[in-house]
């Protein structure tokens, strides 16, 4: 998984997702997953629980999820530990969803892009009042 435009570059370090589904339809991480963006490693343990559902559910009919299941992993782990800021995560996820072989169109990627601009800031919100 590469991409490299405008000096913009995402590499999937640990190999292809491997997840299990769970009994409420919410996926476990059976492996680490690791994506370089522009230089930060960031790492999803595993055991890690994802929804896949980065972008607000008046977004996806628009965007393919087979397109973006590895940046919606990504960025619940950026929502989940805040180790980078709310617009840099949903940053991280556009790059994401461009890169690799079975990437994103650039309007799946603007587009879902523009959707967690939107409905990311409640939940943001919400996972920083229960880390209080």
């Amino acid at each position: 998984m590469t991409i490299a435009k405008n000096q913009e570059s995402v590499f999937l370090v640990s190999g292809l997702l491997q997840t299990e589904r769970q009994p409420d339809g919410d996926r476990k991480l059976l492996r680490k997953l690791t994506v370089n963006v522009h230089d930060k490693t960031i790492s999803v343990p595993e055991n890690f629980i994802t929804d896949f559902s980065s972008i607000p559910w008046f977004g996806r009919f628009l965007v393919r999820w087979s397109k973006v299941d590895i940046a919606g992993v990504v960025h619940d782990r950026l929502y989940a530990t805040a180790e980078y800021t709310r617009c840099e995560a949903d940053t991280i996820w556009r790059q994401t969803a461009l890169a690799g072989e079975c990437h994103a169109n650039i309007f799946q990627a603007w587009i879902g892009w523009f959707f967690l601009r939107i409905g990311g800031k409640f939940l943001w919100k919400n996972k920083r009042k229960t880390k209080r």
